[in-house]
C-alpha cells in the first residue's frame, strides 16, 4: 500500500535525483514501426541507419561540363548528347572521339572516366576543343565516395531532423524503423480558469477575476516544438474537484505514457496533487523540487497507470519545469539518446550579478555585444511568477542551475524567445 502522502512541502528532491527517480519507475516505449524517412522528421530511431547502397552508385559529375574519354584529350570531339541530374538518354555513351554534355550531379554516360568543365572549352558547332590534356577521374565523384554500403549514418536513439532527412534521402535510404510517439494527456486544474474563444468576453472575464488557461498551451507547445517524439493526444481544463480529476484520471489514463497536471501542486484545501495521490493509491515518487519558480512540482504513478507529473500553475514556473524536468522524462520514455533541439540553446553572459538561493529561471534582456550574448535580468519585482505580464518585457529565460550569487560574467544556459537586441544573423 502506498505510504502518507504529504500534504506540505517536506523535503524538496534536487532534480538530477528526481529523474533518476523516474527513469528507474518508468520503462521507456517498445513498439517499433517502419515509416517512409519523409515522415520521420522528429521521430526516434529504433534502429541503426546504414547505407544500402554504395552513393554514388555510378561517377558522377562535380561540375557542369562535358563527360570524355580522358585519352582524348587534348583534342576536338563531337558531342552526341547530353545527361543532367535525373535524366540519361537511353544507350548514351561517350565513344572514342565523342563528348556528351552533363550537368553538375548527373550520372557520367558509360564510356567516360574525367569531366571538362564547360569554362575550360571552346564550342565549335556541334564540336567542342579542350586545349589541354585532362587525367581520368578529374572533376568526377567516384564510386561510393559519398558512403559505401553498410557505412553507418546514424545511430540507434537519435531523433531525425529535417537535416537528417535530406541527406538520407540523398543516397537513396527511403525508410527507417522509429519507435511509436510518447502519448501524453494534459489537465489544466483550477475552477478560476475559464478557455478564452470570444476576445470581448474574455476582456470581462479576466477582468472581474477569472483566468485565461494559458499554462497547459505553453506546456502543449513546448512539447511540440521540443520532443517532437511525442504528441499531447488530449488536453482538458478541469475543476478544482478530486472526484473530477480522479474520474478523468482513470477513465483516460490508459490511454497515455504520461499526464501533466498543471496548477494545483500546492499544499491548499483545492490543491489536487496531495489528495488525489492519496485518493487512488498512487505511489508518490517526490512531492517538491528544490528549485525556485516550481517548487510544488511533484510526480506520481497510478495504480496500473501512467506516469503523473504536476507543474505549476504559473507559465513561467510550468516551463522551467519542462525545461528541467519533463524534457529529460520524455527523451528517457521515447528512447531518445541525442535530440534535435534542446529548449535551452544558447549560452549567454550575466550582465548584472544575481542571487540565486534555489535553481531557479530568470527573465532576462538579450542583446549582442561585440558578437557576444549578453543576458540583462528583469528587476526583482518584475521576475514574480504572478507577474505574468513582464513576460513582454523579457527576451528569453535564463536558468540558473546553482544556488548561490551568479557574479556579472558568468556564463548561463538560455531559452530565448525573442531575437536579440543587436542581431544581424
Amino acid at each position: 500500500m502506498p505510504g502518507h502522502v504529504p500534504r506540505y512541502l517536506e523535503k524538496l528532491t534536487p532534480v538530477s535525483e528526481a529523474i533518476r527517480i523516474i527513469k528507474e519507475s518508468v520503462k521507456p516505449v517498445s513498439e517499433v514501426e517502419s515509416i517512409p524517412v519523409w515522415s520521420a522528421i522528429g521521430r526516434v530511431l529504433a534502429k541503426d541507419v546504414v547505407a544500402e547502397h554504395d552513393f554514388p552508385p555510378k561517377p558522377r559529375s562535380a561540375y557542369d561540363g562535358y563527360a570524355v574519354r580522358a585519352s582524348d584529350t587534348p583534342g576536338k570531339l563531337r558531342v552526341v548528347g547530353e545527361a543532367t541530374i535525373g535524366r540519361i538518354e537511353h544507350g548514351l555513351r561517350v565513344d572514342p572521339g565523342t563528348a556528351v554534355y552533363v550537368s553538375t550531379g548527373a550520372y557520367l554516360p558509360d564510356g567516360a572516366d574525367t569531366v571538362v568543365p564547360e569554362e575550360a572549352v571552346r564550342r565549335e558547332g556541334e564540336y567542342i576543343v579542350i586545349d589541354r590534356e585532362f587525367k581520368a577521374g578529374k572533376n568526377l565523384d567516384p564510386i561510393g565516395s559519398y558512403v559505401r554500403k553498410g557505412q553507418l549514418l546514424l545511430p540507434k536513439g537519435y531523433v531525425l531532423s529535417m537535416f537528417d532527412v535530406v541527406a538520407l534521402l540523398d543516397v537513396a535510404v527511403t525508410e527507417v524503423e522509429v519507435y511509436r510517439k510518447v502519448r501524453v494527456g494534459v489537465i489544466a486544474t483550477g475552477t478560476e480558469l475559464f478557455e478564452p474563444s470570444n476576445p470581448r468576453e474574455a476582456e470581462k472575464r479576466i477582468l472581474r477575476g477569472e483566468v485565461a488557461e494559458t499554462t497547459a498551451k505553453l506546456i502543449e507547445y513546448a512539447i511540440s516544438r521540443y520532443a517532437p517524439w511525442a504528441s499531447v493526444v488530449w488536453r482538458v481544463m478541469l475543476p478544482d474537484d478530486i472526484d473530477t480529476i480522479s474520474w478523468y484520471l482513470t477513465r483516460q489514463g490508459t490511454s497515455v505514457d504520461m499526464i501533466i497536471l498543471t496548477g494545483g501542486t500546492g499544499p491548499s484545501n483545492v490543491d489536487p496533487f496531495y489528495q488525489l495521490a492519496e485518493a487512488l493509491e498512487a505511489k508518490v515518487l517526490f512531492r517538491g523540487l528544490f528549485v525556485k519558480g516550481g517548487r510544488p512540482t511533484s510526480a506520481m504513478i497510478l495504480n496500473n497507470g501512467p506516469l503523473v507529473i504536476a507543474l505549476s500553475g504559473h507559465p513561467i514556473s510550468a516551463f522551467h519545469g519542462f525545461v528541467r524536468l519533463v524534457y529529460h522524462v520524455l527523451k528517457h520514455i521515447g528512447n531518445v539518446k541525442r535530440s534535435t533541439e534542446p529548449p535551452l540553446t544558447a549560452l549567454a553572459k550575466l550582465a548584472s550579478p544575481v542571487k540565486s538561493k534555489r535553481p531557479q529561471p530568470i527573465k532576462v534582456k538579450l542583446r549582442v555585444v561585440n558578437g557576444v550574448l549578453e543576458a540583462t535580468p528583469l528587476p526583482p519585482e518584475r521576475q514574480l511568477s504572478s507577474v505574468t505580464v513582464s513576460n513582454v518585457e523579457a527576451d528569453g529565460i535564463a536558468i540558473l542551475r546553482e544556488a548561490k550569487v551568479y557574479e556579472a560574467g558568468e556564463w548561463v544556459p538560455v531559452h530565448m524567445f525573442r531575437e536579440p537586441e543587436g542581431y544581424e544573423g
